[in-house]
């Protein structure tokens, strides 16, 4: 399976220019400078926080034959550096869950059937480094492996070449298999608040307006409000800061704060905005869903801060706040909008967390 395609924009040149997370910097740095950078790692966080800008920036780091790892500063220019970014390395490899699939498929861990255990990631993993001395190992959305995939893994956790680093990126540690945890060395990604989140956040606006939409000037009010709804997914509040969700908050705020919402408005409103990002396209759709259901989780998390400090509890609203985070889990499994916003909705109206045994 081919490496999945990192543009060059798509993180930052160097340490200084990776925002929010000097303590992730200062670990890998004392790792490298006594000799200890290696084995597994795992990095969590939420999604658009710098955790694969990370990943790629420790593998120019230690690729880099200009200058050494434990100068923790990557020329940029040498050949291997420029490999790196354009992701043609060849002791730089790369798995991550394709477009259209829900899981990382076992292919692309063991290689295919006729082949198996003489391709894939853990095969490549062995191999001797083809131009330095070490190679990098990054399997990305790694939130998408199941139980099967996991196992195959677990021996090349357990037990890497001394030439690798292997790095798995997810957005928890809950969502990681036990087995997998207890073989990785977890670095925990913050999503940086305050003016390093907004530069952060910033930057990711600036990468839309590279790609067609209109630049625009952002308040710092807007920005910290996106944060907030978006609770720390910067994928999520880009979309909240460039007005993708922005008209359809108001209609939805507006029934979630009624006692008893209406289940057919509720459906009406999430799908009018749906079809307004796009009406064919499902991860376009996919995460239009998700972005309503981050002012949702915000919502009722509000609601619930309120009851709290007047010391009370709001049964319906924690009820509620559990069902729409459990959305995020099915979107992730694929399940069918139209159902599942359908469900949503009644379940809403309900006061139930939707909980249908092993589905959901």
């Amino acid at each position: 399976m081919a490496s999945p395609r990192i543009e060059s924009h798509a993180f930052p040149r160097s340490w200084d220019e990776l925002i929010g997370h000097e303590r992730i910097r200062a670990a890998v740095s004392t790792a490298i400078g006594k000799r200890r950078l290696g084995g597994s790692l795992l990095f969590v966080g939420p999604p658009g926080v710098g955790k694969t800008s990370a990943a790629l920036l420790l593998a120019q780091t230690v690729l880099c034959r200009r200058n050494s790892s434990s100068d923790m500063n990557p020329c940029g220019q040498c050949p291997d550096c420029a490999q790196v970014r354009a992701a043609t390395h060849p002791d730089l490899i790369q798995v991550a869950k394709p477009t259209d699939r829900t899981l990382i498929p076992l292919e692309a861990l063991i290689g295919p059937v006729e082949a198996r255990l003489q391709q894939g990631f853990c095969h490549d993993v062995h191999l001797r480094p083809m131009q330095g001395e070490r190679k990098v190992a990054i399997l990305h959305d790694a939130d998408f492996l199941n139980e099967e995939g996991a196992n195959c893994l677990l021996k090349t956790l357990e037990e890497p070449p001394s030439d690798a680093v292997i790095i798995l990126i997810g957005t928890s540690e809950q969502r990681q298999l036990p087995t997998i945890r207890s073989r990785c060395q977890t670095m925990r990604f913050n999503s940086p608040v305050g003016a390093e989140g907004r530069e952060l956040l910033r930057g990711h606006l600036e990468r839309l307006t590279e790609e067609g939409q209109t630049p625009r000037t952002f308040s710092d009010e807007t920005l910290d409000e996106a944060i907030e709804l978006a609770a720390g997914d910067m994928q999520v509040a880009t979309r909240l800061a460039s007005g993708q969700s922005g008209e359809i908050r108001g209609k939805l705020l507006a029934q979630l704060d009624t006692p008893v919402p209406d289940p057919v408005i509720v459906a009406r409103c999430i799908n009018d905005h749906l079809n307004e990002i796009s009406k064919k396209e499902a991860p376009l759709r996919r995460a239009a869903l998700r972005d309503l259901c981050s002012i949702a989780v915000q919502h009722y998390r509000s609601k619930l801060r309120l009851a709290a400090r007047q010391g009370q509890f709001d049964n319906d609203c924690a009820q509620r706040l559990d069902r729409t985070l459990r959305v995020f889990r099915e979107i992730d499994r694929s399940a069918n909008l139209s159902t599942l916003i359908d469900c949503y909705a009644a379940d809403l109206t309900l006061a139930t967390t939707g909980d249908r045994g092993a589905i959901g």
